[in-house]
């Protein structure tokens, strides 16, 4: 009988560090409801993906609680979106 060992990485995260990942976390949902508005008031001939990093980029630059949210990550809810 073969035995099964697993290892579970638990995170092991300081207040700081939790507040921070919860801070980003809400971003990201908040630029994934954006970015359904966007695309709904968006016409059809103007939906793109580079048109919607545009607006991302822009959109981090100009609001504070949303740059919270890191390029990668932005990029990212962008990408899992446009497979949605």
């Amino acid at each position: 009988m073969k035995r099964q060992r697993g290892h579970k990485a638990r995170l092991d995260l300081t207040p700081v560090q939790l507040w921070k990942v919860e801070d980003q976390g809400h971003a990201a949902r908040a630029m994934w409801n954006l970015l359904h508005d966007l695309w709904a008031m968006t016409p059809k001939c103007q939906r793109s993906l580079s048109r919607m990093d545009a607006e991302i980029r822009r959109a981090r630059k100009e609001v504070d609680w949303l740059a919270k949210l890191p390029a990668q990550a932005a990029q990212q809810v962008l990408k899992t979106y446009m497979r949605a």
